[in-house]
């Protein structure tokens, strides 16, 4: 949210906070039983982005299999983007 200086794309970013608080209830409902993670894949380079983003697919799949593979099992809840960062939440 804090880097929306665009404003519109009010439908997607609306279901990306929708997800957003999905995801955190899952890990609270599902806490003990499985770790979660929430990822944010990135500026990517796709049509979405009309090629002006700052990673490839392929680099942004691959740092976010990383990210996931880094999740430890003891956390039940983790925001991270696919260098394995923290996003605050």
């Amino acid at each position: 949210v804090y880097d929306n200086s665009s404003g519109g794309s009010y439908a997607y970013r609306s279901s990306k906070s929708a997800l957003n608080n999905i995801v955190k209830s899952l890990s609270v409902d599902l806490a003990g039983e499985v770790s979660v993670v929430l990822l944010h894949p990135g500026y990517v380079r796709t049509d979405m982005t009309k090629g002006n983003g700052l990673i490839d697919v392929d680099e942004s799949v691959e740092g976010m299999l990383r990210a996931i593979e880094a999740t430890d099992a003891t956390v039940g809840f983790r925001f991270v983007d696919f260098k394995a960062c923290l996003i605050p939440w």
